[in-house]
């Protein structure tokens, strides 16, 4: 919700000058008609964004089972549910125009995306424990969720100067806003589909609703930091739900184009590190969009998870570094220029990270970071990945 600082990016913007212009006109060029998809148009079919019908029939079947985790996981599902099917939406009514945070608007600001990111991830939590229970009674609250926003919320529009004193940039938080927030109601409605709870003409209303934001956010993020990472997840999803192989492609490519300078050789994201006594929670939000980035992708048939950084670290490498700083914050703190970071209290309690990379690399260090098994709904410092356990445990 933070965004860069503004030395760091006065110094990555004002220095691109003409070469900032021309890869912007490339990237128009180059992504937006770069030949035939590589994505096939079964990839496209529901449910296939964070669970597949395969990954469903596993949790059925584990907890027919009473296998120990799933089991949890699923029952914690189900309760959340139960509660979160007697609220109401609250959709913002008209344009969503989100001003930055480091601004005299820093409230404002944050009842937006209070707001908007607790119906979004409402609607995600229903449609998973229709899909995994088989009670539409909880998809239908969550279609009630999603058409709510659908009906009320018109288009996007900037939000002012993200930094006070910079004014580099108009479009203020609206586009990271967006990047963080609407994965959930995609993931809602891949599910809900694939549920056979929407008609023909819901799926055409919910894409015409989505494409203004698509169109607004399509311009890659020039800062590769945690708010291109979420670009990517956003146009991911965005292009499975509007089963555009050119737009999915895109976003893969802007995945490539961050993840070179993302990581440094040591494992770590240097432009998440300057954040100082934040540097640790920038690091999880940069970390929590790329790994679902990379299983987006896979699941379209697109490997992207070993892919190497400039300085030839992989993905692995940054969820190894930020180990790093859950085991030891104090000594995290020679990477920054801060003596005293932002950490958990307990270096579980942001463990919901390494479900996802557990499933890839089997490594047991990750199996320590995660006591707090399972996680679900509401986790501290989470964005999209709500129950991440029973997404994701084997």
């Amino acid at each position: 919700m933070d965004r860069v600082d503004a030395v760091d990016r006065r110094r990555d913007c004002c220095g691109a000058g003409i070469l900032a212009a021309l890869f912007l006109l490339l990237t128009f060029v180059g992504c937006g008609n770069g030949g035939a998809p590589s994505v096939s148009g079964e990839s496209f079919a529901s449910p296939n964004l964070l669970v597949n019908r395969a990954r469903i029939e596993f949790v059925k079947n584990a907890v027919a089972a009473n296998e120990p985790v799933v089991s949890a996981a699923y029952a914690d599902l189900l309760r959340t549910a139960d509660y979160l099917a007697q609220q109401s939406p609250n959709p913002i009514r008209g344009e969503l125009k989100v001003p930055g945070f480091y601004t005299n608007e820093r409230e404002t600001q944050q009842q937006i995306v209070r707001q908007l990111r607790k119906d979004a991830r409402i609607s995600h939590a229903l449609a998973l424990a229709c899909a995994m229970s088989g009670n539409k009674a909880y998809g239908e609250k969550s279609r009630e969720f999603i058409f709510a926003w659908v009906d009320n919320l018109t288009r996007p529009v900037h939000g002012g100067h993200w930094w006070q004193q910079v004014k580099l940039a108009r479009r203020g938080d609206t586009p990271l806003a967006i990047a963080y927030s609407f994965p959930a109601f995609m993931y809602a409605f891949d599910l809900l589909r694939g549920e056979g709870l929407v008609n023909e003409s819901e799926v055409e209303r919910f894409r015409g609703w989505l494409r203004p934001f698509v169109e607004y956010h399509l311009r890659e993020e020039l800062y590769k930091d945690n708010s291109q990472s979420w670009q990517v997840v956003f146009l991911m999803c965005a292009g499975h739900v509007l089963q555009d192989g050119d737009l999915f492609d895109r976003a893969c490519r802007y995945y490539r184009h961050g993840l070179r300078g993302q990581i440094g050789a040591d494992g770590r994201l240097p432009k998440e590190v300057r954040r100082e006594e934040k540097s640790g929670t920038y690091t999880l939000m940069a970390l929590e969009g790329m790994v679902q980035a990379v299983h987006i992708a896979e699941a379209h048939g697109v490997m992207l998870r070993d892919l190497k950084s400039k300085r030839g670290a992989t993905l692995e490498d940054a969820v190894n570094f930020y180990g790093g700083f859950l085991d030891d914050p104090a000594g995290w703190a020679r990477h920054t220029n801060s003596a005293k970071l932002n950490a958990p209290g307990d270096k579980s309690d942001w463990g919901y990270i390494f479900e996802l990379p557990y499933s890839w690399w089997h490594t047991p260090r990750y199996l320590g970071y995660m006591e707090k098994r399972p996680y679900g709904y509401d986790v501290e410092r989470c964005y999209t990945l709500d129950f991440a356990t029973l997404l994701f445990a084997e």
